[in-house]
Formats: structure tokens, sequence, C-alpha cells
């Protein structure tokens, strides 16, 4: 039992290394925790080409391994209930210092990413003070009322069963890789485990280099908690990369750079006055690259944060008549049909106002004409008048009689049975009933 760390840089062979210990042991149920749900069937794949079956052992996500350790305790929050259990706290609390800042919408957002924090660090309300204290408790009582978890509470009570409880772990060997950084959860299950098993870590690390610095506590602790069971493995990016990638990599932010060595178009560097200039250079180079023959769907291009790049990306290259495939799924708010819907039930459900309401009416899920919703909208803005109520009763004065989907929403037996009606007529009215809905933007609300 006890923890063991492999490090070494990038492409030291790691990883190889842990799943060759990983198959060793197979016969005692070992556990593999990858980085992201998508690795699992990346790391079963290459498992498979090591030993053509699996028979044994799993392998998934600290998430996972938390889950298994609790079992089916209580039902897990979703992201949405989370959000609305959050509002609904903020809504009966009294707000001294916050107050002000409450009535802003991200409010809500930046409040339950605390609570999550917060929950991540192993805190208790008892360790903070004011209203943060008073609604993180509120928080936490609310969950206990509903028999509920959310993600990160499921976290700590596996923490403490591990801590407290014999049977939470049978002894199987753990085997972890992906991570630069660890969670208070993260950290204090690893150590618990080390406690009742043989636990083997990969981290990418390599002692002296400044590229590394900021993973030296992160060896450190793991370093004080391996007790001298540490493998350190030698660079071997130079074995297969390109002479002037393994120097970048090999000197990357070193005072004293090296010998300097030919790129041979190896490695480009761009440097652009803001960022659509930046990515019209990183554009024009896809483009050349394309025209000299590279096959589109051979050209990668990384971002910090796909969700916050895909609008310059797409409008660059767009510009440049570049194709381009962005590499994840779009959020429900980023589809025409879910805005529509998420403005419809902050209206109905959430007490939200003329914004919230006429958003809604005046798409084409609403079934109401667009220059009814115009005009109507257009006397309650003449009046100045936004909130809920009064929205509603001049809306109703002005029309005559409530809008038939706001009304099956609101007399619905449950929110989820007007979720279901609401949605079905919303693409009823884009798209009617007379021919199949088959255009780009039908798809994607029907799979929205």
């Amino acid at each position: 039992m006890g923890l063991s760390v492999i490090a070494g840089p990038a492409s030291a062979g790691k990883v190889a290394l842990l799943l060759e210990r990983y198959l060793a042991v197979l016969q005692t149920q070992p556990v593999l925790i990858v980085p992201n749900r998508s690795d699992v069937e990346r790391v079963e794949r290459d498992l498979l080409t090591r030993s053509g079956a699996l028979l044994g052992g799993s392998i998934g996500t600290f998430d996972d391994v938390f889950e298994r350790i609790v079992g089916d305790t209580r039902p897990l929050l979703g992201d949405a209930e989370r959000a609305l259990l959050v509002r609904r706290i903020v809504g009966g609390a009294a707000l001294n210092g916050l107050g002000r800042s409450a009535r802003f919408a991200g409010f809500v957002d930046s409040l339950a990413a605390t609570f999550a924090e917060l929950e991540s660090g192993l805190l208790e309300p008892a360790a903070l003070e004011g209203d943060l204290a008073r609604l993180f408790a509120a928080y936490r009582a609310e969950l206990d009322r509903l028999g509920r978890w959310d993600r990160d509470g499921l976290r700590r009570h596996a923490v403490e069963r591990l801590q407290s409880e014999f049977d939470a772990w049978r002894g199987e060997p753990v085997f972890a890789y992906g991570f630069e950084d660890l969670t208070g959860a993260e950290w204090e299950l690893l150590r618990a485990l080390a406690g009742r098993a043989a636990v083997t870590v990969s981290l990418p690390y390599e002692a002296a280099r400044t590229a590394f610095e900021s993973l030296r506590p992160t060896m450190d602790d793991l370093a004080a908690l391996a007790d001298g069971r540490i493998e350190v493995l030698p660079p071997r990016f130079h074995e297969f990369a390109h002479p002037a990638i393994a120097h970048v990599e090999r000197h990357l932010f070193d005072d004293v750079p090296g010998e300097p060595v030919e790129t041979g178009g190896a490695v480009r560097f761009f440097e652009g006055a803001g960022t659509r200039a930046t990515l019209e250079l990183v554009g024009q180079e896809v483009l050349s690259l394309v025209r000299s023959g590279t096959a589109p769907e051979q050209i990668a291009i990384v971002c910090p944060a796909l969700e916050r790049w895909r609008a310059p990306l797409e409008s660059a290259f767009g510009a440049l008549g570049v194709p381009l495939s962005i590499a994840m799924r779009p959020r429900l708010p980023q589809t025409p049909f879910g805005r529509a819907l998420l403005g419809l039930l902050r209206f109905v459900w959430l007490g939200g106002g003329r914004r919230e309401l006429y958003g809604f009416l005046r798409t084409p899920y609403s079934g109401v004409p667009r220059p009814k919703a115009d005009f109507l909208e257009g006397r309650l803005r003449g009046r100045a008048i936004n909130a809920h109520d009064r929205v509603e009763a001049e809306t109703l004065a002005l029309h005559g009689t409530p809008f038939p989907i706001v009304k099956e929403l609101r007399e619905a037996p449950s929110l989820l049975d007007g979720l279901r009606t609401v949605a079905s007529l919303m693409v009823r009215h884009a798209y009617g009933l007379q021919h199949p809905p088959t255009t780009d933007a039908a798809r994607l609300d029907l799979r929205a």
C-alpha cells in the first residue's frame, strides 16, 4: 500500500508505463482514473491494443470513483436544478451587504460557482462569515431537506466515507494520470486511498525547469505522500519530434535557450494587433496549407477556450473562405430554440419581466405573429412597464386572451409535463405539420 509517482517531461512514456502496470495487476480489479470521460474509450482501445482483451479492472474519471464510494444513497442534482435551488435561496434570504449585487442576473451563477469551490475545498459553513456563511448553510440545509447531492457535495461525502468507513474501499489498486492540479476533495481522495491500497500517479514534471514551475507545489505534496517512491523518466521527445519542436520543448521559458536550431517550417510564430488580426494571420496560414495540398481535416487549431473563441474564429475564417468545424456541442442557450425556450421558462417559472416574455413572443416558436408581438411590446415599452405582474396584466388587457403556450406551461400538472408540451408546441409553431423539417436550423432545433 502507499502512493508512488511516475514523473517526467512531455512524451517521456509516463502514461505508457502506467498502463503497463495497470495491465500487470488486472486480476486484482484495478481502477484507472483518466482526465475526462472522452478519454475512457480512447484508453480502452489503447489497452486492447496492448493486451487483446480486458477481463477485469475499471476505467473512469475522479467523479466515477467518488460515485462508486458513495453509492446510490441520494439522487444527484443537475446543473439546471442546482441553479434554480440557489436562486430560490437567494430570493428567500435577507441580504445585508449583498442585497444590491443580488439584483443582477450573474449573481446566482457566481454564487453557485462559489458554493462549488467551497465544497471542493471541503470547507464547512462554520469556517465562513457573514452573508456567504448564511447562504452556504441554507444551501446545504435545502439539499438535505430534498435528499439530494450536488456534484461537489457528493465528492465531499465520498471523502468523508472513505476516511471513516472500512468497507468504503476493498483494496483495489488505483492508477491515475492526466491531471496537473487537484481540488481539495481529489487530493484527500488520493491520500485516503493511499492508506487503503497501492496508488500510482503519473505527473508531467521535470525538476529545475521553468515550464514546470507551476506544478512544483503539486509535485512536492505528492512526493511527501510517496515517501521516496518516485520514478523519474528521462526526456524522449527528441526521438520522434522535429528537432525544432523538440528544441522548444526542452527550452520553453528558459533564460538561456541553448544552441539555436533550424526550424525548417516546423515552428512559426504570429503576432497580431488583437484577436481578430491574430486569427486572420492563422487563417491565412491555414489557407496556404490547404492550397498547397494539405487536407483541411488534417489541420488542427487549438484554442484556450472554444466557447469564448468560437465567434471570432468563425468570423475571421469565414471572411477568408476557410472551412471550419468546431469540435464541441453547442450549449442550449446558443441555439435559437434554446434561447426562446429559456426566455419563456424564466418568465413563467422565475417571474421574469417584459424582456423575457417578448423575447419569446417575437420568435417563430411562439405562434404569435411578429407584428402583433412588436405592437404589444411597443405599448408596454411606452408606458415603462417591466415588472412580471404588470407585464402579464397589461398584455392580457391589450390582447384580450392569454397566449395558449404560456397558459399550457402554467397550468401543466408538473414542470416536466409543461416542458414537454411547450417544446412540442414550439417546434410545431415554427415548422408546421405539412412537411418534415429538414433544414440545418430545423435539425439543430430538433437536437436541442
